[in-house]
């Protein structure tokens, strides 16, 4: 009976610390570009960022998950981390990949947040980002 409270609790240490270390651990692999692009559809966005040089120095995640507060980040990211690995492994996904309304709303966001300066100076009106620049980064489809 003791050591079953010992195994008990040897493996509840082990869940909490693979909870705190292997999931901040998941985090930072699963959002490099090189992981992005590992599916084979997305090897034309992929190449798009790493070929065409202006944002080469930001990631994925920074355009496409929602910086408003963390836990959004971290709930968009599981969320669209998972449909992503449904639809490559089903083989539902299409050779070519539509941004969802949530993912250009996101896009959008982060396009303006990191040049509100910029932005600020534009009478865009009901303008989205990629109206002007649709070949700038990668081609976006809808």
């Amino acid at each position: 009976m003791k050591y079953k409270v010992y195994i008990v609790f040897g493996v509840f240490i082990l869940l909490v610390l693979f909870s705190i270390y292997g999931t901040a651990r998941f985090m930072q692999i699963t959002s490099t570009p090189e992981y992005c692009g590992s599916c084979h559809v997305m090897i034309p966005q992929y190449e798009d960022w790493f070929y065409i040089g202006k944002h080469t120095q930001i990631t994925c995640v920074d355009c496409h998950l929602p910086h408003n507060n963390s836990l959004n980040y971290i709930l968009w990211k599981g969320l669209d981390g998972a449909k992503d690995v449904v639809l490559f492994y089903t083989r539902l996904y299409g050779e070519v990949i539509h941004s969802s309304a949530h993912a250009r709303k996101t896009i959008q966001a982060n396009c303006i947040r990191c040049h509100s300066e910029m932005v600020s100076r534009i009478d865009g009106g009901a303008m989205q980002c990629w109206d002007c620049h649709r070949y700038f980064y990668h081609t976006i489809t809808h």
